[in-house]
């Protein structure tokens, strides 16, 4: 073999090597949206690959950006701080004034998840050993470090009202759902409403479901933020002493300003106020005590294991702080897209209009994510940021993905899905490497058993 020849052959063996392996498409993907990547995250080579830049809908994987990016900016440490004060004076335990209560967007004030849910029992307490028995003004609640567009304008009505799909506000509270409980009957009658917990002060519902032969929940709640509104929609068993539905609560920061003056009374604090969350000109506040939420990789754990949209979108729409006093969404987005750019990572054609993935006009391609990925496992945060992810086979919305006892690595991965997409994206951990993946499939045919089948299937060489 001549020298020349000898080199094109050394050449094309090394190009081989670097170069990544295709994957089959089976007949029911052949007109599918197809985003997928594997890489090496020590030498960042793709090891398995297919249209890794089409950009595609991503669902609930979106959250890793979002809490990847909030770890980085925050650090795991962050807490938000709810503040108490008041604009007046205290003086043998009345307090002449207003009471405020001035948000910081912390999504877990009375959440089931950190078993929160007395709060504001302590909150009267610790009123009560600073010594006020009586409030002469009103109980505000400030929610202006956010504006007041809660929910994002890309997320689609039919959304709009339930509890997966509450808003985000500068002060929430009880995960900003509320829990009806029905009673059914005979197939084709409507369903008495038993109770609403909690209970929000002038909500009305207008009661549009009916009893059926289903064995699942398939009602919906409809109405938009600060509205006092809600309809209820579609179909519960027949039959059901109690079928329990979630929807949002309309307006967080009135309703916390309503349930605290309640505790407040109900601990011997006088209010002769009201409670409002219309905020009076700007006047000079004292601080009386501080909340703090749980730390921000606690909560972006629960973010990432259970796919919470509210802690998502809260977090997504804090970010804009780091940019401006004022917080909306556009500026969130903005936050998140120019820090990755400047990691060198491409973001062009990137689409966020939330920071859960709810929104169907989302888009990204499975590098993006990936190029994230293989950065986390490169930063100071990398093992909260694993931490923040469930092992599949084992933990949170993957409990049942990749659970075969054959498998020998560890596997951590965030699902998405929604109507036509099936998405997951996290790390392979073997012994000797780790792999980061990253694969989106939208307006597939068949099952989404079987799409999660062949998912499997074009992780196989890694993951066994």
């Amino acid at each position: 073999m001549k020298l020349k020849q000898f080199y094109i052959v050394i050449f094309l063996a090394c190009v081989s090597l670097v170069v990544a392996r295709p994957i089959a498409i089976p007949v029911d993907l052949q007109n599918a949206t197809i985003s997928f990547v594997v890489s090496d995250v020590k030498t960042g080579k793709n090891v398995l690959e297919h249209h890794s830049n089409q950009t595609a809908t991503p669902a609930s994987i979106t959250k890793l950006v979002t809490t990847a990016t909030a770890l980085e900016l925050l650090g795991g440490d962050f807490r938000f701080i709810t503040t108490i004060a008041h604009d007046g004076s205290l003086s043998n335990g009345i307090l002449t004034g207003n009471l405020y209560v001035i948000g910081s967007g912390d999504p877990t004030l009375g959440s089931a998840y950190f078993k929160d849910e007395n709060f504001l029992t302590n909150w009267c307490e610790q009123l009560k050993k600073i010594g006020i028995k009586e409030i002469s003004g009103n109980i505000i609640a400030d929610a202006r470090i956010y504006d007041d567009e809660a929910i994002p304008v890309r997320w689609t009505w039919e959304d709009m009202g339930n509890y997966y799909a509450a808003g985000v506000y500068g002060i929430s509270l009880f995960d900003n759902t509320t829990r009806i409980t029905l009673r059914s009957k005979e197939v084709g009658s409507t369903p008495e409403i038993s109770s609403i917990e909690p209970q929000i002060p002038n909500l009305e519902i207008v009661n549009y479901l009916k009893s059926t032969n289903i064995t699942f929940d398939s009602a919906y709640v409809y109405g938009m933020p600060y509205e006092n509104h809600r309809y209820l929609r579609g179909e519960i068993p027949a039959h059901r002493d109690k079928f329990v539905i979630k929807g949002d609560i309309p307006n967080p920061p009135l309703f916390l300003a309503e349930q605290f003056k309640q505790e407040l009374i109900k601990h011997t604090i006088a209010v002769k106020g009201l409670a409002t969350d219309k905020v009076p000109p700007y006047v000079t506040r004292t601080t009386l005590f501080e909340h703090q939420s749980p730390r921000l990789g606690e909560i972006c754990k629960i973010t990432n294991f259970v796919s919470n949209n509210n802690f998502a979108e809260h977090i997504f729409k804090h970010l804009a702080l780091q940019r401006s006093p004022l917080a909306t969404n556009t500026l969130a987005k903005d936050v998140i897209l120019n820090f990755w750019q400047k990691k060198g990572i491409n973001t062009q054609s990137v689409s966020l209009n939330d920071g859960s993935g709810l929104s169907p006009m989302n888009g990204f391609s499975a590098n993006f994510l990936n190029e994230i990925l293989c950065y986390m496992m490169r930063s100071k945060n990398s093992h909260l940021f694993l931490e923040t992810i469930p092992r599949a086979g084992t933990e949170g919305t993957v409990k049942n993905f990749l659970n075969d006892k054959c498998i020998k690595s560890t596997i951590r991965a965030k699902s998405g899905s929604m109507k036509g997409v099936q998405t997951y994206a996290g790390y392979i951990q073997k012994t000797d490497a780790i792999y980061s993946f990253c694969v989106i499939i939208n307006n597939y045919n068949g099952s989404r058993t079987q799409v999660r089948k062949t998912i499997k299937h074009w992780l196989s060489p890694i993951i066994k």
